[in-house]
C-alpha cells in the first residue's frame, strides 16, 4: 500500500513538472505595452550564469514597476523556447545555453550580453513598444524523430544480455516442474513486466538528470543532441569490436564477467512466477551495464521536450525491447522449440547481435548528426 502511493506522488510530480510555467507567445505579446515591458527570461537551475542575469533583472524590476520580467526555467517550457529559436533565427550552435533573454524582436545570449544590453533595450521598448515576434505554427513538425527511436528500442531488444537471462530463468523453472510449462509462461511473462516496470521508471530518471544536467551547464538543444549522436557512434563502434573481436580490451558489451555468476544464483534460485517478478526487479540492475547504451541515450533524446510529451514514447520503447522476452516465453509454453535450442542459438549467433546492435547504433549516430544540423 505504501508503495503504491509512493509510486502514485512519484507520477503526480513527474506529470505536474511539464504544466509549470506554460506560457504562450500570444499570451505575453497581450501584457506587453510601453508602460508594461515583460522581456522574457530563460534560465536553467544551478547555472551560475543565470543567478548573475537574474539577479540584475530582479534588482532592475525593483527600480522601475513597468518592468515585469518572465522567469522561465529552460526544461520547463521546451516547447515556447523552441518556438522562439525558430522565431528569432537563432543559430544552432545558440539553441541550448542559458541565460537567454528574448524582449521585442531581439535576443540576448549570456549573463554579460544581457546586462551590457538591456537598459538600452528597455529604453527603445518604452518609446516603441515591445511586441514578441510571432512564431509560425508547424503543426506537421514532429518534436522526436520516431525513426531514431524505433532503432533504439530494436538495438536494445535484440541485445544478447536479455536473452540469455531470460533463457536461464525459464531453465530453472522448467528444471523444478518439467511438466508445468504454464509456469514457466507465467514466470517470462511476469519476469518481463518486471523489466518493463523497472526500465521505464530508470527512463524518468534518465530523462529528469538530463534536464537538471542541461539547466545547469547550459548546453542544450541541438548540440546537445549532436553529443547524443557522438555517444551513439561511439556505443556502436563498441558493438562493432566485440563483433570482430569479442572481449577484446578487456571488456564487452554486455553484463560484466564477475557479476554473471551473482546474477545467475539469483535467478536459479527462483521457484515460482512470483519469484520470477521480484528476481526481474533485481536482475534489472545487472543488465544495466549491457542495456544502458541505446537507453541512455534515449533518455538524452526525450529530455528536451516535455515529459508528458515523452511518456508514450517510453511507453513504445519498452514494449519493444521487452518484446523478445515475451516471444521467448511463449514458443517455450507452445512447444515451438526448448529453452536449452534457444540458449544454443544465442551463443552461436553471439557476434552477429553485437554487428546488428553495433550497425544500427552507429547508424543512429549518423543520423542524429545529420538531422540535428540539418544537413537531412
Amino acid at each position: 500500500m505504501v508503495k503504491k502511493k509512493i509510486l502514485s506522488l512519484v507520477l503526480l510530480l513527474v506529470l505536474s513538472i511539464s504544466f509549470i510555467n506554460a506560457l504562450t507567445i500570444e499570451e505575453i505579446n497581450l501584457e506587453s505595452s510601453p508602460e508594461n515591458i515583460t522581456p522574457l527570461f530563460f534560465y536553467g537551475s544551478g547555472c551560475p550564469h543565470c543567478a548573475t542575469a537574474r539577479t540584475y533583472l530582479e534588482n532592475l524590476e525593483n527600480q522601475n514597476e513597468y518592468i515585469n520580467v518572465k522567469k522561465l526555467e529552460i526544461n520547463n517550457d521546451k516547447t515556447l523556447i523552441s518556438e522562439l529559436f525558430v522565431a528569432y533565427n537563432v543559430p544552432i550552435h545558440e539553441q541550448g545555453p542559458v541565460p537567454i533573454l528574448f524582449i521585442g524582436d531581439s535576443y540576448y545570449l549570456g549573463d554579460r550580453t544581457i546586462i551590457q544590453s538591456i537598459e538600452s533595450k528597455i529604453e527603445e521598448c518604452k518609446a516603441t513598444g515591445c511586441k514578441f515576434i510571432e512564431p509560425v505554427k508547424d503543426e506537421s513538425k514532429k518534436e522526436v524523430d520516431l525513426f531514431s527511436v524505433l532503432l533504439l528500442a530494436l538495438v536494445d531488444a535484440v541485445n544478447p544480455c536479455e536473452l540469455a537471462v531470460l533463457i536461464i530463468l525459464m531453465t530453472a523453472i522448467l528444471t523444478q516442474y518439467p511438466k508445468q510449462k504454464n509456469k514457466a509462461l507465467k514466470a517470462g511473462l511476469l519476469f518481463s513486466l518486471a523489466i518493463f516496470l523497472m526500465y521505464f521508471i530508470f527512463g524518468l530518471i534518465l530523462i529528469l538528470g538530463f534536464s537538471t544536467l542541461t539547466g545547469i551547464t547550459g548546453v542544450g538543444g541541438n548540440f546537445f543532441i549532436g553529443i547524443l549522436a557522438v555517444l551513439a557512434i561511439v556505443m556502436g563502434l563498441l558493438n562493432l569490436k566485440d563483433a570482430i573481436w569479442y572481449g577484446g580490451g578487456g571488456f564487452i558489451m554486455e553484463v560484466p564477467q564477475k557479476w554473471r555468476p551473482k546474477m545467475k544464483a539469483v535467478i536459479n534460485g527462483t521457484t515460482s512466477p512470483k519469484g520470477a517478478f521480484v528476481v526481474g526487479i533485481i536482475v534489472s540492475f545487472f543488465l544495466t551495464p549491457c542495456t544502458a547504451g541505446p537507453y541512455f541515450v534515449f533518455g538524452g533524446i526525450l529530455s528536451t521536450i516535455p515529459l508528458i510529451q515523452a511518456i508514450p514514447y517510453m511507453f513504445l520503447y519498452m514494449c519493444i525491447f521487452i518484446s523478445p522476452m515475451i516471444l521467448i516465453s511463449l514458443i517455450t509454453y507452445f512447444g515451438f522449440a526448448k529453452v536449452e535450442d534457444m540458449g544454443g542459438w544465442r551463443e552461436r549467433n553471439l557476434k552477429k547481435m553485437h554487428w546488428v546492435a553495433g550497425l544500427l547504433m552507429l547508424g543512429i549516430g549518423i543520423w542524429m548528426v545529420l538531422t540535428s544540423f540539418g544537413i537531412l
